[in-house]
């Protein structure tokens, strides 16, 4: 007597889901560890290694898409990920809310008796916009939006529901840094862990809101991934090492932000297959 079954879709996916995580962990934790002995030998070397690691959930979904499901798969998986036609208002919003809590944080500092610092802009604004390339190319979104949110969310979705997911992407997000926690010339370096973690949750909650609502386009997860880390960098005083009041003030807006979200009536897309297949 055979007792063997038919593996049903659902473990399929959770297996798929787990070796995701595997690798994108696998990649960038490697690359990240490797650094400081690289670096001994070569700086040149130990950046472009740096820079590879961010690729880690990228290349994962690409490798898990592709496995599933082939040259189709990836074909409509990316086909959903670069939808355009999504309405500018989604871009816009992705670019400028980083902004909008960080100024308004810088306000609340400035009112509670505090003083901003310089802005590592100012003056160079040639360089400000080189930068907003390179932060989206080589600075992190570029590497990791394909995977958190092109293919991680949503496959945590069709289980889990938005709201849950979020926070599990979140704190998977959070965790996949922590080498950079123990890396010289880190911005991670520079934050205790715990309140890196709950930004990234927070943050993980706006960025499947946005999702959602743009129809499961990575573009503007894209825009806001680089407009959060470019934006820090603009902003008087946010990376100035001493500022913990002005840094704990964006993190509390951004908690709040992400708690009305939670408890706001949303009705989301449908949940997005990411192999790209239809259901």
């Amino acid at each position: 007597m055979n007792s063997s079954r038919p593996v049903a879709a659902g473990d399929e996916d959770r297996s798929r889901l787990l070796a995701f995580f595997a690798m994108a962990f696998a990649w960038s934790w490697t690359c990240w560890l490797l650094v400081p002995a690289i670096k001994a030998q070569s700086a040149l070397a130990a950046g472009v290694l740096s820079c590879l690691g961010g690729f880690g959930p990228g290349v994962a979904a690409v490798a898990v898409v592709g496995y599933a499901g082939g040259r189709a798969a990836l074909r409509a998986w990316f086909g959903r990920c670069l939808q355009w036609r999504i309405g500018w208002r989604w871009f816009a919003l992705a670019f400028f809310l980083p902004l909008a809590l960080m100024g308004l944080a810088a306000v609340m500092h400035v009112a509670l008796g505090g003083t901003l610092g310089s802005s590592p802009a100012a003056g160079h604004l040639p360089l400000a916009a080189a930068n907003l390339v390179l932060i989206l190319l080589l600075g992190g979104p570029l590497g990791e939006e394909f995977g958190w949110r092109g293919y991680a969310l949503p496959a945590l979705q069709t289980r889990y529901g938005w709201r849950v997911s979020s926070l599990i992407l979140g704190a998977v997000w959070g965790l996949w840094h922590l080498p950079l926690f123990f890396t010289s010339d880190t911005l991670q370096g520079r934050i205790p862990l715990l309140p890196f973690l709950l930004s990234t949750v927070a943050l993980s909650v706006v960025f499947a809101w946005l999702f959602n609502r743009s129809r499961g386009s990575v573009l503007p997860a894209l825009v806001l991934h680089t407009a959060v880390n470019w934006w820090a960098w603009i902003v008087p005083g946010l990376l100035v090492a001493g500022s913990v009041r002005q840094f704990a003030l964006v993190l509390g807006l951004l908690v709040l932000l992400a708690m009305g979200l939670l408890v706001w009536p949303h009705r989301g897309v449908r949940a997005t297959r990411p192999s790209g297949a239809k259901d």
